[in-house]
């Protein structure tokens, strides 16, 4: 660590708010404070009050944590001002309340009449000395350039003993954000280093773990500054920031898409439930299989993270069996492809729930016993990962297949390894199956329109397009929404129809009880998904839904 007196800090989850007026920081700093914020930062880029009243304001609620910056726009603020112009205004508003004073360490570096201003301010604070924090951040695409800040912590601490720093820049793929992670750690509670975007999430919410000095988060998620900036509410609510520790345990989904995940809300309150002390996020790892590998190898190199186990969606079923090689169990080779990774310090084994969930879940919907199944027609949509698992188990009880994909090898391979039937893509709409199974994630949230089937036409004298028709059920793994576009066109067609939920359940509770030993309630896991007024992803998703149905 680079030394300080901030060992007797927690890390601050910090709610940024920028306010135009001294009404509005009133009224959202109570909304903050309610919150369970530990701290705020006050943006003063377009604040049109008396700056004078503001510092009065502060001087009143010295009993709360505050940090005060007015950010400049070449760092994604919203302040077109001069150094000078802004090291003033931050003086004016911190009077002597004894607050925090972020300000850009470029700017601290390269303007003499903002560093003699600030230096002034600090020095007539009341409470503790120099409570400042220097920052820099980068919202470009280079990523040499991003990489460049956690290189400039060392001379951003150096300026003084009291001094914190931040940094934070944007990443497109979760490996680029191992530099903070690694800044954090080595930095400790001077330091707070965020990876921006969806690919960073991470790093806001195990800030904490590591010992940062803050993580940052949105009041809501209409006034986010920065991109993938949680609420206060997702923070506190859905990954329980105020219960981890320095020895909570990091599980996640790996895939993408992520962000429509139900696994954070459902694992996280299951945690909560059996008095875990674990956390539960989604990791946008990208589609490359070799971004795949960088994350993993990344968290192998990294045993402090406390990694215990990761949840495998769409696209890396395949590319992460691969990975671990050896470490697969007997049934997730058979089926050739993994949906859950366990980590146990050095040793990582590979599974497969999927399977087993998906036929239990059939044989559920159709009230039937496993052995009735034999002989029944299957059409699969997709070659993918989850189509290797259902087949897997479908093959077993003696179904007849067949699979529709878009890769003519890729299908025929999967088609010859399960003594089934391949066809086109283009030749779906003529299926004949008993059952339809979707295995592809068209009709997912957010595109609510796209579906894999057409629904069905009048039938002409002759014709042989079945589309929908004649299907004894319609079984769509996606379960976000929960009502898909397929489903809602095969109920019209006559069809019954089964949604991806029942087998969500199943597979992340087999997770679940891999990973702790533990049996989760998953009746409470399916009233947090199916419930209209769910908390946190589930409410979001499921109104978001609804509207565009």
């Amino acid at each position: 660590m680079y030394g300080g007196p901030w060992h007797e800090f927690m890390t601050l989850l910090v709610t940024s708010i920028l306010p135009a007026n001294l009404s509005e920081l009133s009224a959202n700093a109570e909304r903050a404070w309610a919150g369970r914020t530990d701290a705020i930062e006050v943006r003063i880029d377009r604040f049109a009050d008396d700056f004078g009243e503001l510092a009065a304001y502060l001087r009143v609620h010295q009993d709360k944590t505050w940090i005060v910056t007015c950010r400049s726009t070449k760092e994604g603020g919203q302040s077109p001002d001069r150094a000078g112009k802004r090291a003033a205004k931050l003086s004016k508003s911190v009077g002597d309340s004894g607050v925090f004073v972020d300000f850009e360490f470029a700017d601290w570096v390269d303007s003499d009449e903002a560093r003699t201003e600030l230096l002034g301010a600090l020095a007539n604070s009341t409470g503790d000395a120099a409570r400042l924090i220097l920052s820099a951040h980068d919202f470009g695409n280079d990523s040499t350039g991003k990489m460049a800040l956690p290189a400039k912590l060392p001379d951003m601490l150096a300026v003084s003993e009291t001094a914190c720093a931040k940094i934070a820049y944007k990443v497109d793929h979760i490996a680029d954000s191992f530099a903070a992670l690694d800044a954090i750690r080595e930095g400790g509670q001077r330091v707070s280093a965020m990876a921006m975007g969806e690919a960073g999430l991470w790093t806001r919410v195990l800030a904490g773990k590591l010992g940062a000095f803050a993580t940052y988060c949105a009041l809501d998620a209409e006034s986010a500054t920065a991109p993938g900036q949680l609420t206060l509410e997702e923070m506190v609510n859905r990954y329980r920031w105020h219960d981890l520790t320095e020895a909570t345990r990091v599980f996640g989904v790996i895939g993408d898409p992520v962000g429509h995940s139900m696994g954070p809300l459902l694992f996280n309150r299951w945690f909560a439930e059996a008095g875990i002390d674990a956390v539960y996020l989604p990791l946008l790892v990208g589609r490359s299989d070799d971004g795949l590998r960088r994350f993993l190898d990344g968290c192998m190199k990294r045993p402090w993270l406390d990694l215990g186990g990761l949840s495998v969606t769409i696209p890396h079923k395949t590319a992460a069996l691969e990975w671990i090689g050896d470490g697969a169990d007997a049934m997730a080779t058979g089926i050739g492809a993994i949906n859950t990774l366990c980590f146990d310090r050095e040793t990582v084994t590979g599974c497969n729930t999927d399977s087993y969930a998906a036929v239990a879940s059939l044989v559920d919907a159709l009230g039937c016993d496993r052995s009735d199944l034999s002989g029944v027609t299957v059409d699969i949509l997709g070659a993918g990962g989850a189509a290797r698992a259902i087949m897997h188990g479908l093959d077993e009880l003696g179904c007849a297949m067949t699979v529709f994909g878009r890769s003519e090898a890729k299908t025929s391979a999967l088609a010859e390894a399960h003594r089934a039937k391949a066809k086109a893509w283009e030749e779906r709409a003529r299926r004949s199956g008993d059952i339809l199974i979707n295995c592809t994630n068209l009709g997912m949230w957010p595109n609510l329109d796209e579906s894999p089937m057409s629904p069905d036409q009048p039938r002409r004298a002759g014709g042989s397009a079945r589309s929908l028709h004649g299907c004894r059920l319609v079984f769509d793994l996606v379960y976000h929404p929960l009502e898909t576009k397929l489903l809602r066109d095969a109920k019209a067609a006559g069809a019954n129809v089964l949604t991806g939920l029942d087998m969500f359940i199943r597979q992340a509770s087999m997770q679940f009880e891999l990973w702790t030993g533990k049996q989760p309630d998953r009746e409470l896991g399916r009233e947090l998904i199916t419930h209209p007024g769910a908390p946190g992803l589930a409410g979001e998703i499921q109104k978001r839904s609804e509207s565009r149905q």
